[in-house]
């Protein structure tokens, strides 16, 4: 059983072309707007509550990619500017994410506290 796309290519694309990576990095996070749509519908129907079913997983989802990110499209954007080999810059951007990510799964609790603490400091009380 085979990939339907052949991995070596794309390879070889970014090496040829390290643009496309930094493409990628500043516009990935907008294909997820897709997935939104949907659950902006459910929640206007009244099926999804976000607040109450968001949870740690949401929370951690959502530092990871917004972290990501920022921290993805600067890095490829200086490692482009610097001459760097595509594949370089794609190790680059893997573990860059591999680290966020075991950061935010490590740390999940300890960061949704400290927001959450922030948040309560942010809100006015209404008297």
């Amino acid at each position: 059983m085979e990939l339907p796309f052949n991995m070596i290519d794309i390879l070889r694309n970014i090496e040829a072309e390290p643009g496309v990576l930094v493409a990628f990095a500043a516009f990935h996070p907008f294909a997820l707007v897709i997935l939104i749509i949907p659950l902006w519908i459910l929640k206007k129907i009244g099926v999804y509550k976000p607040i109450e079913s968001l949870g740690i997983f949401g929370f951690s989802m959502t530092v990871i990619f917004m972290v990501g990110w920022l921290m993805g499209f600067v890095s490829q954007i200086l490692l482009m500017f610097m001459g760097v080999s595509g594949l370089k810059m794609l190790m680059v951007y893997f573990s860059m994410y591999l680290c966020i990510t075991a950061f935010v799964i490590v740390n999940a609790a300890g960061l949704r506290k400290k927001f959450d603490q922030d948040q309560l400091k942010k809100k006015p009380l209404n008297n």
